[in-house]
């Protein structure tokens, strides 16, 4: 939500009507006639923040209030007002054995790996999207950008080793990767 005081600030009383011209919302002025030397009304306006504005990290809007002075225009100075986002950022990854096999019995048997990597922040991530895994190589489709919520599936195949079925299972590890601002997430 957004306030605009109008006030007025010259030697002669000011007659409405009495609005604002903002560059991003439509303002709402009181219904008033006039408006003496030195007395001031509020406007209002809301504006819906869009995934555009957490991407930037701000919402900047300009705006001009407008009365009257015997029947000639009198408009204000031009004011801004920024308001900064809260960007969190934010990349999760869920790694499956793709379905089946999901054991193995000897050297040589292949296993399937699946990789879903889901941006849980509130900002746009920015690809290319990879996921780094310790034992075997993954390959993500080439998507440039991930909206919040949205998700990519990436997926690998590793060869099971006699020490693999010594030991009795494979453990591997991954970890997703992406990009938001220049930095890496």
């Amino acid at each position: 939500s957004y306030n605009y005081n109008l006030k007025n600030t010259g030697n002669v009383t000011l007659t409405g009507p009495f609005t604002v011209s903002d560059d991003k919302v439509k303002v709402t002025c009181p219904a008033t006639s006039s408006l003496n030397i030195n007395t001031s009304i509020d406007c209002t306006a809301s504006y819906t923040v869009t995934q555009v504005d957490l991407d930037y990290g701000f919402v900047m809007n300009s705006a001009t209030g407008h009365a009257f002075s015997e029947g000639t225009p009198v408009d204000s100075n031009l004011d801004s007002v920024t308001i900064n986002a809260i960007q969190n950022p934010g990349l999760t990854l869920i790694k499956i054995s793709n379905p089946n096999p999901s054991s193995f019995v000897l050297p040589g048997d292949t296993l399937n790996f699946s990789y879903n990597l889901k941006n849980t922040g509130n900002v746009t991530l920015i690809g290319p999207f990879s996921v780094s895994d310790d034992k075997t190589t993954v390959s993500c489709p080439s998507t440039a950008s991930l909206m919040p919520n949205a998700a990519i599936d990436c997926t690998s195949t590793y060869i099971v080793t006699q020490v693999d079925v010594d030991a009795g299972f494979v453990t591997n590890t991954a970890t997703g990767h992406a990009s938001f601002e220049g930095g890496t997430i």
